[in-house]
């Protein structure tokens, strides 16, 4: 059997994406059952667009992540035309926050080819029932799997987390600066409640000159800091291990690749419902909160008063939660995709 994984752009910068997609690759190939290549079309490399044709008639199975994309529609026209099973992976475009934006444009494009694509590809791979719920709205094709984002575990994970180690306590946001992130709402009210023992820090890569606006903030706060992108995988787990929380007040993710991150490290994660990480609440691994700016003001309020008590026993539970996302548990889910 031999598989091809192709996406638009794979390059560290695009964050979550290149996570997942990597590292998905990295353990598929550890199974040595099967021929495993990556293509992406913008990773840095300058690449010949003729050449994707012969690319994949070299494969049997072409699996797409993403979409939205010349790419996209290139590479299931020629699938389709040399007759290669055809997978994709939407990797969240559909839910109701992605496809309001550009609303108009989407929607041309959703009934002139994308929902064509939907329909027609041999099967679809969807990360949560959420997002499976959001594709359903959309097409017709009943072969969806769920498979949820896998991550491989940490060697030391058996230490407790500590809390509190520093003058200061700590709340990090790791991701895009994107307004999608709900950076906004969190530099606003971050800044009106202006907490004497706690600091926001922020670290991301900047889209559409988004850092401006952080240092707005930390002009009128200076308990807001932007320590900028960290793309290294090790100085990731460090950086974890100083935090006392991680936030993510995104309106909407499909998955959410971060909070696994953060989850693994015994991180308490502060999150909204527009993600699928409702377990959050159930295992008592952190907050989830309704996505107003109202309910994350008085989140915020709630968490700068708990005690240290309070955040280890999060944490517990926080590495509870993620051991349903070993890869030992997911990987298998991708070998029935590919009826290997």
């Amino acid at each position: 059997m031999k598989v091809l994984i192709v996406t638009s752009d794979l390059y560290p910068a695009i964050g979550g994406p290149f996570n997942v997609i990597s590292s998905t690759v990295k353990e598929l190939l550890k199974k040595k059952k099967f021929s495993l290549r990556i293509y992406a079309f913008n990773d840095g490399k300058k690449k010949s667009f003729f050449k994707i044709f012969r690319i994949i008639n070299k494969f049997e199975i072409i699996h797409f992540y993403g979409g939205w994309s010349f790419h996209h529609i290139m590479v299931y026209f020629i699938a389709k035309f040399l007759k290669k099973k055809f997978i994709i992976s939407p990797m969240g475009i559909f839910d109701d926050w992605s496809l309001d934006q550009k609303k108009i444009k989407k929607k041309i494009a959703l009934f002139s080819y994308q929902k064509k694509i939907l329909d027609d590809c041999d099967h679809i791979h969807a990360t949560s029932n959420k997002e499976k719920k959001d594709i359903q709205k959309i097409t017709s094709n009943e072969n969806i799997s769920v498979i949820p984002h896998g991550i491989s575990e940490i060697l030391d994970n058996e230490k407790k987390k500590e809390f509190f180690i520093n003058e200061k306590r700590k709340i990090i946001f790791f991701s895009r600066l994107h307004k999608k992130k709900g950076l906004d709402e969190l530099l606003e009210i971050w800044s009106n409640l202006k907490p004497v023992n706690w600091e926001l820090h922020i670290y991301g890569p900047d889209y559409e000159n988004y850092k401006k606006k952080i240092i707005k903030f930390q002009s009128e706060c200076s308990s807001i800091k932007y320590f900028g992108p960290v793309f290294n995988e090790k100085e990731k787990l460090k950086l974890f291990q100083i935090y006392d929380a991680m936030i993510l007040p995104t309106k909407s993710e499909n998955f959410g690749f971060v909070i696994l991150e953060a989850l693994r490290s015994g991180l308490p994660v502060i999150t909204t419902k527009f993600t699928p990480w409702e377990n959050i609440k159930n295992y008592d691994a952190g907050w989830v909160y309704d996505g107003s700016k109202e309910e994350l003001k008085h989140t915020l309020k709630n968490i700068f008063i708990l005690d240290k008590h309070t955040f280890c026993s999060k944490s517990e539970n926080a590495k509870k939660l993620f051991q349903n996302y070993k890869w030992k548990n997911i990987i298998n889910g991708y070998l029935k995709l590919y009826e290997i």
